[in-house]
């Protein structure tokens, strides 16, 4: 990636980010995460190379337990002064919100070779398996960076590896800019974001970005008679509709039955709010109607006749991205993917169905007590 896309998303007269160029330290290569409260938190985890930031996504931020292996998302190069940059991106902007440097320091490869630091980084990159070495504030010792191949393109995992800074604690609760030592909430109530004159027109997506996607069946359950626990499993509402998988291709949404009968005309409401959502992807979901809180298949089957009922389609997978299959990926990791897709837009028929991990029993309780239609478990891993 060059710096053309970062400089192409964002207007320098609304906002106070620097404009993209390279540059590069004058020694040892250095290292940022900064802590960014846009549509989602999450933490930019950026690595100096080539005269410019990589930089990774990670919605839970990073873990100092090698048993913890988080999400990292790859994303535009970033330019090198990007490394001092705290304050708010005001709204309507891209990536409105405020970033605070959550931790800096300088970094190099775990690995001697007989290349120097920055080749030898620059090939592990294009391998998708980085072995890199901490020397931050908060993050010291030796991480990896993962590409999941096969998988999504720009799916990674950052992973801390088994030395003397392992830590079970969470170190994300250490909370403050390592520069002006101030949180995000009092950075929030200090940059109070001003009224913006004019949006930012939507940058158009290359044909590379904008692969079309098509229907997948879906899995089918089967059943069981006893509720269990156990962590690797995770438990979800079981819903009385109908199982919809919505492929959403730009402006054009089609909704399917899981043998691929079109159920768009039948669901035009839900049709219509998908429409929000500006990436091609293939949701899975269950449409229904609900009344006093639970959903009521006769109620549905009346909504198909008079047009009448609380229409929801509530989304409990992700199956395709921009043209990538995610359905590699984990459950967990998907429905991270999921939420962070979801929460961007004002949906009014479309919900994101919430999930608990390991206690399966205590959720069936809880829905025989709500008289509901049962859970269902799925491996989280799966």
């Amino acid at each position: 990636m060059s710096l053309t896309k970062y400089n192409q998303k964002r207007n320098f007269k609304e906002t106070k980010e620097p404009q993209g160029k390279k540059a590069k330290s004058e020694s040892k290569l250095i290292f940022v995460v900064q802590k960014h409260a846009a549509s989602h938190l999450h933490y930019d985890f950026r690595l100096e190379m080539d005269g410019v930031l990589k930089s990774w996504a990670v919605p839970k931020g990073p873990s100092l337990d090698p048993d913890i292996k988080r999400l990292a998302m790859m994303v535009e190069d970033h330019p090198y002064s990007y490394k001092d940059f705290e304050g708010n991106i005001p709204k309507g902007n891209y990536g409105a919100g405020n970033v605070i440097v959550w931790d800096n320091g300088t970094y190099e490869p775990a690995e001697e070779s007989n290349l120097n630091a920055e080749k030898q980084l620059l090939a592990d990159l294009k391998k998708g398996h980085l072995r890199i070495v901490l020397k931050g504030k908060k993050l010291k010792g030796n991480f990896s960076l993962v590409k999941l191949k096969g998988k999504e393109d720009n799916a990674w995992l950052l992973i801390k590896k088994e030395d003397q800074y392992s830590d079970k604690v969470d170190i994300t609760l250490k909370n403050k800019s390592v520069i002006s030592r101030r949180t995000l909430e009092s950075l929030e109530k200090e940059n109070k974001p001003e009224p913006v004159k004019k949006k930012v027109s939507p940058i158009k997506k290359t044909i590379e970005e904008n692969k079309p996607v098509a229907f997948i069946k879906p899995m089918l359950a089967s059943l069981n008679d006893k509720p269990f626990d156990d962590e690797d499993w995770v438990f979800e509402n079981k819903f009385d509709g109908y199982r919809t998988i919505a492929v959403c291709n730009e402006n054009d949404i089609e909704l399917f039955s899981r043998n691929k009968i079109s159920f768009t005309n039948n669901f035009k409401i839900i049709a219509e709010d998908l429409k929000k959502i500006d990436h091609n992807v293939v949701l899975d979901g269950e449409v229904v109607v609900e009344k006093a809180g639970r959903s009521d298949f006769q109620l549905l089957q009346n909504y198909l006749k008079t047009g009448k009922g609380n229409l929801k389609y509530y989304v409990f997978d992700i199956l395709n991205l921009e043209g990538n299959d995610v359905t590699g990926l984990s459950l967990l990791e998907r429905k991270e993917l999921l939420k962070i897709l979801l929460e961007k837009y004002d949906f009014t028929n479309v919900f994101y169905s919430e999930h608990i991990q390991e206690k399966g029993i205590k959720f069936f309780d809880q829905a025989v007590k709500k008289n509901g239609e049962g859970i269902i478990a799925k491996r989280a891993s799966g």
